[in-house]
């Protein structure tokens, strides 16, 4: 029979503590290493596209940690409490994966729109020799004006 956490604890069982607290760190280090990926694609991504970085950027990571160590925290909190009933951190697990998954479905946003960048360039390169006619007339127009003027 497996011990529960608090009573593995009142029963001096330090095993258990320590395996719940290596499930724990491997969670937390999975949750920080996500937000730091996301962070490098970001900044990739605003080098590629020449966007200045500006510390509002790495603030918002660092808000971004917070919150979501704050919210672990809790929920490893909700653990320690379920624990009477439940062997393993649950809650922290399934909040840790949700954590995750917004994080890579951030990084994937952000490989997007850099090809989603390319894809309207090509899309109006097309529009533009499509209408070359009509562009050609405008320029025309405007360099009589400009001359009319002087």
């Amino acid at each position: 029979m497996t011990l529960l956490f608090i009573p593995s604890i009142m029963g001096g069982d330090w095993n258990h503590f320590k395996t719940l607290l290596i499930v724990l760190v491997v969670l937390y280090s999975c949750v920080f290493v996500s937000a730091l990926i996301d962070l490098y694609f970001g900044v990739k991504r605003a080098r590629r596209l020449k966007i200045a970085r500006t510390s509002f950027g790495y603030r918002r990571t660092i808000t971004k940690l917070t919150s979501y160590f704050g919210l672990l925290i809790m929920l490893s909190i909700a653990d320690v409490a379920a624990s009477i009933i439940l062997n393993l951190p649950y809650f922290t697990v399934i909040g840790a994966i949700g954590i995750i998954i917004v994080e890579t479905k951030s990084v994937i946003e952000n490989l997007r729109q850099n090809e989603k960048g390319i894809e309207e360039v090509q899309k109006t390169l097309l529009k533009l020799f499509e209408n070359k006619e009509e562009i050609q007339q405008l320029i025309t127009f405007l360099n009589t004006q400009k001359q009319e003027e002087l």
